[in-house]
């Protein structure tokens, strides 16, 4: 289960509408640090990843490529035009429906009942939680608030997300980077993270797949960040190398972050 996951992502929801609810035109018009994206469309997106878990019935944009990202592309240009207000309604309709059904498949009778998700994978219902609580810590701390983008840093509650948030990172990379990661691990690999929470893995093959353990006893070649920096090299935001003590054969770690595309 991940009832964290839903702690986290209610507690990021009450931290963002604190943040939008402020919002002028400047603010909502600024171009964040998501490509292509305005203040505008990052909320509109975060509205819409509810809107999708809240309502089963959801008619959705045509996305003939299957990816994720695209749908993702294609919602927000939907809502591109509608006005700012308007946008601010959708996030508190769809965040609060959001939760509702988040919490909901925290449940006995959901918790476990596999979810088909394209292009990213197969996960736990309950899993949706942990996806939430990712998508807004990345995107308030790397995308909207400064340094990053552009808006002024407020405190958010980074420590209620930061574990579900890291457990989606994990259980999505063998699946979302299977293709590149599994070549890339010739022998085993270690990440450990540190700062607002203090967790490590072994990143290994196994018979056809990658396989990710948490664990301290992790292998000699090793990667080390904090966990924040991971939010974004981990997503391809900003390159590892200006985040990363390698200890051990850098020549068997590098490939294997090299590899790390999370969404």
């Amino acid at each position: 289960m991940s009832d964290a996951g839903v702690i986290g992502a209610r507690a990021l929801v009450d931290d963002t509408l604190k943040l939008v609810e402020q919002f002028g035109t400047a603010e909502w018009e600024a171009d964040t640090a998501c490509h292509g994206w305005r203040v505008h469309d990052l909320v509109a997106h975060m509205a819409f990843f509810f809107n999708l878990i809240a309502d089963p019935n959801l008619v959705l944009p045509a996305n003939p490529s299957g990816k994720a990202e695209r749908l993702n592309d294609a919602a927000v240009r939907e809502r591109a035009d509608l006005p700012h207000d308007q946008i601010l309604d959708y996030y508190r309709a769809q965040s609060e429906a959001g939760l509702t059904a988040l919490a909901a498949l925290q449940t006995e009778d959901f918790r476990d009942a596999p979810m088909n998700m394209g292009d990213i994978g197969t996960y736990k219902m309950c899993q949706l939680s942990d996806a939430v609580s990712f998508d807004h810590l990345t995107h308030l701390t790397s995308d909207l608030l400064a340094p990053f983008g552009p808006i002024d840093a407020v405190d958010l509650d980074v420590a209620a997300a930061i574990d579900p948030g890291l457990d989606w990172m994990l259980a999505g990379l063998p699946q979302m980077c299977h293709e590149e990661l599994y070549p890339a691990l010739t022998s085993p690999v270690g990440l450990r993270l540190t700062g607002d929470t203090t967790r490590s893995w072994r990143i290994e093959r196994g018979a056809d797949a990658v396989v990710v353990t948490e664990t301290d006893d992790v292998p000699e070649d090793c990667a080390t960040s904090s966990a924040i920096d991971f939010l974004r090299w981990g997503t391809k935001r900003t390159a590892w190398r200006s985040a990363v003590t390698v200890r051990g054969d850098r020549g068997v770690v590098a490939p294997v972050l090299d590899a790390f595309d999370i969404v």
